[in-house]
């Protein structure tokens, strides 16, 4: 048979498919699993079935001497035993060489209540060992089973970036400005390739899309059109998402951020018929979107990354009516008799002056962005090899390197367990004496599943390197002992500074600029305070401007109470909508009947 024979070219495609791996001792359970895949999945993987542990060792280590990909590894219990020259279990070893895959412990129908059964599933799922549990499939089609399944194949292609490229990237990996386009895409659920300009695949896009790479980075459409350098506006127009205001009309609620909070206020807004407009000048989601898991958001029991809650929750507010605005940003707030203005900048450069958006009430949701770190020598590397904040498809980058993340909150921990899938090792530094004054306790488990060295009263006081970063220099708090150490890149998730300079005076901040609301506005600056009412609890010190999420202050920092106060502030401004509208009848029927006398 020739090589080239189509059999032979059948058979080489299918090994390049995805491996869909079984690893189970029950042979009935085994043949069950076994034969719902095959119908359902053989066209687009490759499904093989293995009676244990061993035996499955051996197909992972085939598939990665090989250069294949497997997308889901389902195994049984026998997979928890350790093996003797590694250590590891299969799920972890499954990790090790597939950072993308996803793993699922095969359980029987109501074993559920079984103790052993219990406590294997929250032992695994507390270490970070597999993703969530599957039921063994008792009927054909089981429909539950592959409602699991497809939802593990949806993450694992989404992880690995393989639908077909909407958008490629072409730039210099040194340049920030390159890292700050490919998170945007990414927080924007674009699905993106990434290019240097001098690889071979770089040079044949530049050859045929007919431009040259001048030093700034190029972004390729679907359709063939080349951006160089686009303002955050024109990428997010480029892909399909509006980047107006409305025209001439005034709005009952304008919403300033997109984040849980945000999204949420426009969402219940809508749906209950208010004219909602958004204005987020970076990606949906806020710091929130970056996430690479948030596994304690109610009703998510696997847990749900950042962008794609953001996305659903953009989604379904759009689906309700509300409007978008994206990529632009708020520079300033009027507030006066005839309601509010907000100058937005236009997004593009010079190109167009700020535009206005009239509304009859404001919900502030802009958050906060994480607080810089005050070390002059690394700033040169900063938004290259040091980053603020986590975004996810920076951690693929950091295969096989040194990484080094600050801070002790759960955002600080979620990234460092993300880093951790590829990275050759990640070290978490906390300025506290301890993680468990500041991240939830399933995160700390994870992390020391996950191997990340912890390092508790530390700060990064220095570092370089001569064209990259090679080194941070770390004290420890207690005795002053600095410490040079060896480090690609580093990820800062400390502090935060909430986003409030272009408010105007009247609207009473503290001085971190957290923005005063209810019972606060009255006890430290009751005179601020014009209205003959108390002020709403989510209500600024200016009437019909109301505050929700990180940006307030006393909130806590949770998504889910984001989420709360984005919701729950609609009510507030349907009370101050409806005082407006009563007034101003009140107003008009005396105009009306002092009109009369004067007829008379």
């Amino acid at each position: 048979m020739s090589e080239n024979s189509p059999a032979v070219d059948a058979g080489a495609a299918r090994r390049q498919l995805p491996i869909i791996l079984l690893a189970l001792s029950d042979e009935p359970a085994r043949d069950a699993v076994l034969r719902e895949l095959e119908r359902r999945y053989t066209l687009d993987y490759r499904v093989v079935a293995t009676p244990g542990a061993d035996e499955a060792r051996t197909a992972l280590a085939e598939a990665s001497a090989q250069g294949g990909r497997v997308a889901l590894l389902l195994a049984d219990d026998s997979a928890v035993g350790v093996a003797e020259f590694t250590g590891e279990t299969l799920f972890t070893e499954a990790r090790r060489r597939f950072p993308d895959l996803r793993r699922g412990l095969v359980i029987e129908w109501g074993s559920w209540a079984e103790r052993s059964t219990t406590a294997v599933v929250l032992e695994l799922m507390a270490t970070g060992q597999i993703d969530y549990y599957v039921i063994r499939p008792w009927h054909s089609p089981d429909e539950y089973f592959h409602r699991t399944v497809t939802e593990f194949l949806l993450e694992f292609e989404r992880s690995v970036n393989e639908r077909p490229r909407e958008v490629t990237v072409i730039g210099d990996d040194d340049q920030p400005r390159t890292h700050e386009l490919r998170s945007l895409l990414a927080r924007g659920g674009v699905p993106h390739g990434y290019v240097a300009p001098g690889s071979a695949e770089g040079r044949a896009l530049l050859a045929g899309s007919g431009v040259s790479y001048t030093g700034v980075p190029l972004v390729r459409l679907i359709d063939g059109r080349v951006l160089s350098d686009p303002s955050n506006a024109d990428l997010a127009a480029s892909y399909g998402l509006s980047t107006s205001l409305p025209d001439n009309t005034e709005v009952d609620v304008a919403i300033v951020g997109a984040g849980p909070a945000g999204l949420a206020a426009a969402v219940y807004a809508a749906s209950e018929g208010l004219t909602a407009w958004v204005v987020e000048r970076e990606a949906i989601g806020g710091q929130a979107g970056s996430s690479s898991l948030i596994r304690n958001y109610l009703g998510f029991s696997r847990g749900i990354s950042g962008s794609e809650l953001a996305q659903r929750a953009y989604q379904q507010a759009w689906v309700f009516g509300a409007g978008f605005a994206h990529s632009r940003e708020v520079v300033g707030l009027e507030v006066d008799g005839d309601g509010c203005r907000l100058t937005v900048a236009s997004g593009s450069g010079a190109s167009r002056p700020p535009e206005q958006l009239r509304a009859r009430s404001v919900v502030i949701a802009v958050g906060v962005d994480y607080r810089r770190l005050d070390v002059p020598a690394l700033e040169p590397f900063a938004g290259a090899a040091v980053f603020y904040g986590a975004s996810v498809v920076e951690a693929k980058a950091q295969a096989g390197k040194a990484v080094h993340v600050v801070g002790g909150g759960n955002s600080a921990g979620q990234a460092a367990l993300h880093l951790a899938r590829y990275a050759s090792s990640v070290t978490l530094l906390v300025r506290g004496a301890t993680l468990a004054e500041s991240m939830s306790s399933y995160l700390i488990d994870q992390l020391d599943a996950a191997g990340v060295h912890v390092e508790t009263g530390a700060e990064v006081i220095g570092g370089g390197g001569a064209e990259r970063l090679d080194h941070l220099v770390v004290r420890d708090r207690l005795s002053g002992t600095e410490t040079r150490v060896a480090s690609d890149a580093l990820f800062l998730l400390i502090g935060a500074s909430p986003h409030t300079a272009w408010l105007p005076p009247q609207l009473l901040r503290d001085k971190w600029g957290y923005v005063l609301t209810g019972a606060d506005v009255v006890s430290e600056a009751g005179a601020a305070w014009s209205d003959e009412r108390m002020p709403d609890a989510l209500e600024t010190s200016v009437p019909g401007v109301f505050a929700v999420g990180d940006v307030r202050r006393g909130s806590v920092k949770r998504v889910a109470s984001a989420v709360g106060e984005g919701s729950v502030v609609v009510s507030a401004v349907h009370g101050f909508l409806a005082r407006g509208a009563a007034g101003k009848a009140a107003g008009e029927r005396a105009a009306g009947h002092g009109a009369t006398e004067r007829s008379l």
